[in-house]
């Protein structure tokens, strides 16, 4: 199962498919990083958008989706994620993300 993270209202980012789970992160005025289980290495920062940088893609990175605003409406693999944020989209295989000091796991992985 893909995994998508992505930032919903202003305070929290949203981690969806093997792992699941949302990251409270409310009053952050700086990237926040986020490392995956397969060396990707990313940041995620809310400044009216929710944007994200990707320094370094591991072997399970697909892609990341640009944010369509507020008055759009995300379409192909992003549907149903926050128009005004950008998508991180993980292939299959993630076994866990962690996002500022917190490790979130896949089930099926969890130690």
């Amino acid at each position: 199962m893909e995994t998508r993270i992505y930032g919903g209202s202003d305070d929290l980012v949203e981690i969806e498919g093997a792992v699941s789970d949302e990251h409270g992160c409310y009053g952050h005025k700086r990237p926040i990083v986020i490392i995956a289980s397969d060396g990707t290495k990313a940041s995620i920062l809310y400044d009216g958008e929710w944007k994200i940088a990707v320094p370094f893609a591991g072997s399970l990175y697909r892609k990341k989706i640009d944010s369509v605003g507020d008055d759009g409406t995300h379409t192909d693999e992003a549907i149903g994620c926050t128009s005004y944020s950008d998508v991180l989209i993980f292939d299959d295989g993630i076994e866990w993300v962690k996002i500022g000091s917190k490790k979130y796991w896949n089930p099926a992985c969890k130690p």
